[in-house]
Parts: structure tokens; sequence; C-alpha cells
């Protein structure tokens, strides 16, 4: 319930002098855009002495083979790919891995954890995953992504099943552990596994320089036969196991941790049905495979390598591809015997220079890259070294390849200094011709870094791993460092800017309508600073926010679209969708959405934001920008949801947009221009909108009533001058003591209730309805993060009304000696629905006056109302509600508590008037949650919630027209 506090509707008013005509022919002196920060490797080579030169063994078998060298000075680097999402972990990410097919990102951590994300919210899975006793350094999956292979400094391969995670209805998903994989010999770590569907058999890369393999039946109910493995029991373990003289027990008699933890988690594992324990058998290995440990492995398809030496004649089509700390990458061929025995036979072995640290291979080509900073390129065709690129940093350190991906013809690599890096291979050479080295044959080459804000944090941070994969018709690459993870999209690698590009289309031509075109959208949206606040600053900025919008809205689909003028006010965004079915039975449903595109003021200044407040920034499954919650991001999650449904002829209402761009400052203008365009909008029957937070981050919400609002300042006037308190003082009676002692009598003392006479007469009772909702309120507190206390304040920010004093401001120099001639308070009233404003005013400028009276003064009161907004009370069991309340349920599922109705007590001025003008019901479902902090620095909204709003609104507008 923290976030109650930051939770804000209405914006800082401002009154009428601020709002002098503006210069809009003009040009104003806007702030510029925003970009996303971009940043460059400024490595460079101490001196040409950095040239890597040939010292390969097959230096006879390099025929035609290019040594480059890393040189910044050469090549002005190519703008950085933006960063689709950072996620931030208190340990470094030592490997990851995509499951595209199910929409999964999973990586491997320094602290024993695998931690799953959805690739499509960027949100983290809740998943029980674990009983891991180690980092986890190598992560595999089967062809289908249905089991998850893991391993790392515990010895052991486990096999989880993923399939789990296809419901979809749930929220949280406890993952089995299918096998346990093991040897009884001491292998020390493992740093690379490699499966293989058609041979159903595991492969494993070990500290020990060993290769070991077992055969699973994956998915199947019969367990591995004696040929596959051994009996075995949990204490055989490599983490359970103890030795009888270094585990014996100590003086006294007393057993020792480990024995503790032996016999506490053998007399777990008795009670509970574990995973099958595969024991590999000692002959299933090849002793020192290599001459150091095997650091990677990966299958080679024989069939995508054409010409693939003379490994045609083999009897397997399954080669293995291993590199080790001897600086070989050793080709096996995979053969059985006649008892279907699984044996590996060395057909080739290719000697670099240094230890292989990682391996990529792409076609007929194998990369390695080894612990020198070198990259070299093997030719499987003719097992060759065809090509050779070297980074050194400017302190001549060596910056170690620790993973490799191949993309696009670029190569990404993972360093432990230099971060993540790109380079293309496909370079225009002819240009460089003057920096070639005619003794050598080295060219000089650009690496870029890629690196934006929040990326892996520092520059001199370590990239553990890569890996690339595709996911709905993009290419994207995704990397795990030092305290981060982060995901790249390489299919926009031209598109710098990351802005769209809007052309008006037909309403039958509607532009694609995803959810990444969504956030592309969103990302252009919050990169206007239409701050409505200060008009003479932002005026220009947000009148382009609102024809981005018009032209977004044509793309989507609208049947027309209008930006209607508010005098010295930002414009009206209106637009139209039809309904997709049109018929003469009966009236059709039409639907008017109301937001606001406007925004509160923000600064860049790092003391302030953690980021830049008008560039999106994407990180930890929420999304950071000034707007992005209140109320930009969920104007759009409404806009796309119909735009979908209209794409596919599904849209069952007349869909009518009104988005205002002064929400913030008071709505100025709003309810006149609304009046004068009423024919424009039409007929309508229900008014939707999104402008709300959760009570807390966990459960869903559904607001069905806000307090009302009068604003006013109250001033006490002499007819003297400033004065001095030394020579005046005692004389006569002083403003600010007259205006004090008004004040003071507004409220009472013990109780804090309001002593207007009248004021609460007509504050409605709570009746069956409202207090069966407050009781499922109550039912809730046990499994939410709800506290008493919080329900029994929110109770009275909802029901009750209330008074503040916002500021006191006095005339005059304000110093110490200063007896100032006016003193002003600023003061809000809220009021509840069934109280009237207009008596509310009355009785509150009556009381005023009738205090003040009895003062003996000749000072003067002053009351100027400069602001109200009615108060809303929606019906929470009309139609709407209860068809939103439907869909919430069947969207977040059953593991997610059924929504809440609930209220609130800020203020939007608009509901209560729209409701009056169209003789329209108003229904609000909030997006975000209770700790966005809108109007906060820092405001945030998550990925999943807005992307949950959108589903939401495409079911309730694919039905609400046939109810």
């Amino acid at each position: 319930m923290g976030g109650f506090s930051g939770i804000i509707h209405e914006g800082e008013f401002i009154s009428n002098p601020a709002r002098n005509a503006l210069p809009i022919n003009s040009t104003t002196s806007s702030t510029p855009r925003a970009q996303t920060p971009r940043r460059f490797d400024l490595d460079r080579p101490s001196s040409p002495d950095c040239f890597h030169k040939c010292s390969s063994s097959n230096c006879g078998n390099s025929l035609g083979r290019e040594s480059l060298v890393v040189d910044f000075n050469q090549v002005e680097p190519e703008p950085v790919l933006s960063m689709v999402h950072n996620w931030s972990h208190t340990h470094s990410i030592l490997s990851v891995i995509a499951a595209p097919s199910k929409g999964l990102l999973i990586c491997g951590t320094q602290d024993s954890k695998v931690l799953i994300f959805d690739i499509a919210t960027f949100s983290l899975k809740n998943t029980d995953i674990g009983d891991l006793h180690g980092s986890v350094l190598c992560l595999t999956l089967d062809r289908h992504e249905n089991f998850l292979f893991s391993a790392g400094l515990d010895s052991i391969v486990r096999v989880w099943d993923l399939t789990p995670l296809l419901d979809t209805t749930k929220t949280h998903y406890e993952i089995p552990c299918t096998h346990l994989v093991y040897s009884l010999v001491d292998i020390g770590d493992i740093f690379s596994i490699t499966w293989y569907d058609d041979l159903e058999t595991l492969f494993i890369g070990l500290q020990n320089a060993s290769i070991l393999w077992c055969r699973l039946h994956l998915g199947h109910d019969t367990p591995p036969n004696e040929l596959e493995c051994m009996p075995s029991t949990f204490d055989r373990l490599p983490y359970l196991r103890f030795d009888k003289f270094f585990d014996s027990k100590g003086p006294g008699g007393s057993i020792n941790r480990v024995q503790k933890e032996h016999r506490l988690h053998c007399s777990l594992q008795s009670t509970v049905e574990g995973p099958i324990l595969v024991e590999i058998p000692n002959e299933d290995s090849i002793r020192f495979a290599h001459n150091g440990y095997v650091y990677c492995m990966e299958s080679i398809d024989k069939h995508n390598a054409q010409e693939f030496c003379d490994l045609r004649q083999l009897r397997s089509n399954d080669v293995l591809a291993s590199c080790g700390g001897d600086g070989f990458i050793k080709i096996w061929e995979i053969v059985s015997d006649s008892d279907s025995k699984i044996h590996l036979k060395l057909i080739a072995a290719l000697e670099n220079d240094n230890a292989i640290l990682s391996m990529h291979i792409s076609d007929s080509s194998v990369f390695v890259g080894l612990n020198d900073a070198t990259i070299n390129v093997w030719d499987l065709t003719t097992l060759q070294l065809t090509r050779s690129f070297h980074f050194i940093s400017d302190q001549g350190k060596k910056d170690e390849v620790l993973s490799l991906s191949i993309v696009n013809d670029c190569i990404y690599k993972a360093t432990n200094m230099g971060g993540l890096c790109k380079f293309p291979l496909k370079q225009d050479l002819t240009d460089n011709d003057a920096n070639r080295d005619s003794s050598t044959n080295l060219i000089n080459v650009n690496f870029d870094r890629l690196f934006t804000e929040g990326a892996h944090l520092e520059e001199s941070s370590s990239v553990f791993a890569v890996h690339s994969f595709s996911f709905r018709n993009s290419v994207y690459l995704v990397s795990g460092g030092t305290g981060s993870l982060c995901l790249w999209n390489l299919s926009s690698h031209s598109d710098h800017s990351g802005y769209i590009e809007l052309q008006p289309s037909s309403r039958h031509s509607v532009s694609e309508c995803s959810n990444d075109h969504l956030l592309d959208s969103l990302k252009q949206f919050i990169s206007y600073k239409t701050i409505s606040k200060f008009p003479h600053l932002y005026l220009d900025e947000s009148r382009r926010c609102a024809k981005f919008m018009s032209k977004l809205f044509m793309n989507l689909g609208a049947e027309e679209t209008k930006l209607l003028p508010v005098a010295d006010c930002n414009p009206i965004v209106y637009a139209k969708f039809a309904r997709s079915k049109k018929d003469n039975e009966g009236k059709p449903t039409r639907v008017l959405w109301y937001g606001h595109y406007d925004v509160v003021e923000a600064t860049q200044d790092k003391e302030c934001w953690d980021t830049d407040p008008f560039s999106l920034v994407s990180k930890e499954g929420n999304l950071y920008a000034r707007g992005v919650s209140d109320n930009k991001g969920p104007t759009l999650g409404a806009m796309y949801a119909v735009a979908e449904l209209c794409r596919k002829g599904e849209l069952s209402t007349d869909v009518v947009f009104v988005i205002e761009g002064e929400e913030e400052s008071g709505s100025i203008g709003f309810q006149n221009l609304i009046h004068m365009h009423k024919d424009l909008i039409g007929p309508i029957d229900w008014i939707m909108l999104s402008n709300s937070y959760w009570l807390g981050d966990q459960v869903p919400c559904l607001n069905y009533g806000l307090r009302g609002v009068i604003h006013a300042s109250i001033s006490v006037e002499s007819n003297k001058p400033d004065r001095h308190s030394g020579v005046d003082g005692g004389v006569s009676r002083e403003p600010t003591m007259d205006l004090i002692h008004t004040l003071g009598h507004l409220t009472c003392q013990s109780s804090n209730k309001i002593k207007i006479p009248h004021f609460y007469d007509d504050v409605l009772p709570v009746d069956e309805t409202e207090l069966n909702l407050y009781n499922k309120l109550r039912e809730s507190l046990v499994e939410s993060e709800i506290q008493q206390d919080d329900l029994d304040s929110l109770l009275t920010k909802w029901r009750n009304p209330s008074l503040t004093v916002h500021r006191v401001d006095v005339s005059g120099p304000k110093n110490n000696t200063v007896i100032s001639q006016r003193a002003t308070a600023s003061v809000s009233i809220r009021v509840v629905p069934n109280q009237k404003l207009d008596q509310i005013k009355d009785l509150f400028t009556l009381y005023l006056n009738d205090i003040f009276g009895k003062i003996n003064t000749d000072n003067t009161l002053h009351i100027n109302i400069f602001h109200e907004a009615e108060p809303w009370l929606g019906d929470p069991t009309n139609l709407v509600y209860q068809v939103l309340f439907e869909k919430m349920k069947s969207n977040w599922g059953p593991d997610v508590p059924e929504p809440l109705f609930i209220r609130e007590g800020g203020s939007i001025p608009s509901i209560r008037f729209l409701e009056k003008e169209f003789g329209a019901p108003a229904a609000q479902i909030p997006c975000g949650q209770g700790s966005d902090g809108a109007h906060l620095k820092n405001e945030k909204l998550r990925i999943i919630n807005l992307f949950m709003l959108r589903s939401i609104l495409e079911d309730t507008f694919r039905e609400l027209g046939l109810k």
C-alpha cells in the first residue's frame, strides 16, 4: 500500500492570469526532443605492435586467410542498436538461451538460479525451479523446447519439464525436474552441454577435460534401461557425498554441517517422488578429450555443410564439435554399435594458438573466440583457417571472447572487459587500402560497442553470454553479464531513431497493430514533452503530439479524425471507429473513450530521475517515462484494442475517442468545446476511461467513484502598506494573524471534521451494495498486500469529504521584521457524490465571511474559487462493469485474485461532465499498479498490465454491442 500516497489524478491547477493569449503564430522556443543516449567504445590499440600475426601451427593450411586488427581511429562508428529491454540482477548472468516457440527467455545466474522471462511482456515468470547448488554455466533445450537442460558448478545436469508454462491461466508455475544426470567420477564443473533429439543423447563437456554422454527418454514413462544408467540413490549425488575421514564426526561426537545437510536431504527425498537419477557409466566417456577444460560444444548439421571435407563417407549424420582450453576444435562422429551403444570417433582436430572459450557454427564456418581477444574463422569444407580478428584494449590487456553469435553477417561477441561488441563481416575494404599493412596483409576495421544507458551498467563491466533467436518475424540478441540481462532487436538495426513513420491510410487498410507496434508508437508518443502547465514552452511540442495521434488513428483504421482547437490551449484529438457489421435492426451501441495526452513536468536531473523522463526505458518488466502510466500508455492500449477488432471485423460498437491535452491543468476549455461539438460526437451509450490505478501491485481493480474538488484562494488584506514590526507591531490587526484565525475555524481540532454548518447533510449513507463491496475488500486482506489500517483510511478517503490548506503566502520582502500587507492561503475541499458544488461553495463562502465578521478588524477578506470538479459515482452493477469484471477474470486467470471494486480520493474533472452532457454512465478500468508513481519521479507502467488492458478491452468491445 506504499503507493497510495502517490496516486494523483488532477494536475496543479493554475489561475487564469497564467493563461494569457499565446503566440500561436510565432515561433516558440520548445526544448529539443530527447533521444536515446548513444555510447560508443573508445578503446584504441596502443601501438602498431598490437597487430595480430599468424601463429597457428596450421599456417600452411591457412590459404586466403585475412588477419584483422580492431582500430577505432579508422572508421566512423555507426550508431549503436537500440535496446528492447533490460533486466537487472543482484549477481551475474552466466548463460542465456531462448525458447521462441513458447515465447520464453531463460538465463542461468551466478547465484544458482534459473530465471525464465516472458519475451512478449518482458515479465519474470513466477516459477519454482530450484535445488541448484552452484552457478549455472550452461543451458540447452530439446528440439521442441519442452525440456530445459541446466548444468554448472555442482557437477549435475538437471532436466526440467517446461510444459507447465503453456498454461496461460496461471501466474505461478511449478517446473518439475525430471532427471538428475551425474557421474561418480570427480568431473569438476560442467562447462557445456548439447542434446541430440534423434539419438536421445546428452553430451557433457567437463572441467576434467572429459566428454561424457548418456541416453535419456524424455517425456516417456519408461525409465532408462540398465545399459543407459546404473542404479542409484540420492546420497550418490556429488553435492551430497561425504568422505568418511574428512566429513566424520568432530570432537565430542557431533556431526558436521555436511552430514547434517546430507541426512536432511535424504530424509526429505525419501518421502517425495523425485526426478529420475541417471548415473553415467564410466565407459560412456572420453577421458582427456581435450588437454584442457571443455568450454563449448555444438552439434553440426552435416547436410547444411555442403562438401563437408570427407565426412560424406561417415556412417552417421550426427557430428559434434567441441572446443577446449588446449586451443583445439575437435570434430567427432557420433556412431552406434550393434548394441546401440554410443561412441565418439575423432575425425578432425583444428589447432589454435590459445584456449578457446566460445564457439558458434554458421553454415560451414566455425567461429571460435580465444582468451587472447582473437576470433578465428575456420572453413569446415576445407578445414582451413580463413580469417582472424583481434581486439586489444587501450591498456593493452587481453579482452577474452567469452561468447559469440553470428547474425546478419555480423559478429556479436561478449567480452570480459569490452562488454558487448559488434563487428560487421562484410566491409568495404577498398576504402581502407591506405590502412593496409603490405608486410603483414592486415586490414584495420572498426568494432562497435553496443552500449546504451542502463545496459550492463559500466563500460568496464563484463558480458558473459550472448544468444540470438527469431521471434515473431524479428531477430533478437540477448546478452547476459554483470548484474544485467539485455534484449536487442537486430531486425531494426537500420532504424536508429526508434521512431515509426506514419502515413495516412484508409480505414480499409489498417496498419500493423501488434504489441510490438504498440510499444514503438508509445516510444514516440512519450518523446513529446506535452507539459500543459507551461504552454509557452511546450505548446508547439504538444501540437506535434496531437498531429502524431491523429495520424496514428488513421493508420489504425479510424473512420475519421480531427483536431478540435481550444483557445490558447492544446487541441483535443477526436477520432471515430465504426462498428464492423452494420444492420438496420435496433440502435447501434456507441462508446466514448476519454483520455489525455498531456503530462506533468519532469526534470532530467539525475537526482530526480534515474533515466531521461521523455525517453521510454524498458527494464525489469516495466516501462519508465513521464506519462507512460498517466495517461499515454493506457490511451494507446485502448486505441490498439479497438484497431485490432476493426482489422478483424469484430468491433461490435462504434467507438469515439476524445483525447484532451489539458487534463493536468484542470481541463481548461474542455467542457465548452465538447458542448460545441456534441453533434460531431453523436449520441453516446457508455463512457469509458483508464486514468487510475490498482490499490496495490497484485490485485486488479475496477474504479467506480471519485471525489470532486473545489480550489480556492483566501486573502486577507490591509489598507496599510507593508510595515516594520518594530515600529507598528501591536498597533493594529495584522492580515496574517486574521487569516490564521479564520483558517483555524474551518476544521475541528479534536475530530478533524469540517465545521461548516450543513456541510455533511447530503453525504450518502452506506447502502447494501456498497457494503458488500467493502466486505469483499476485507476478505481479500488475508491474501493481498492491503492492510486493515490502509483499508480504513481508504474508506475515509473514498466516502468522506476533506479540507486541506496547501500553503500560505504573504506580500512584501518576506523577512522577519515585516508586517505584510496581504496574506493568502490556497485551500481545497474534496467533496463526495451527492454533495452539490454550488451549495458547498455557498456554504463555504458564508461561513468564512461569518467567522471573519466576528473579528474586530479593519482588514478585508477576499475569496476566489478558481477551479472545481464534480464528484462521480458509477454503478458497479451495470452492464459495462459486469462485462469488464468477467473479461478481467478470464484474462488474468484463476491464479490472480478476482478484481476489486474500489473508489478513489482524487478527482478527474471531466467524467461527471461527460455523463451529464451525453446522458450516459461512465466506467473506469485502472491499468497501472499502485506503485506506478504517476506525477512522481521514475513513473512506470508494468508491460504486462498494458498488454492485459488491451486484451481485456478487445474482449469487451467484441461483445458489448451484442449484449
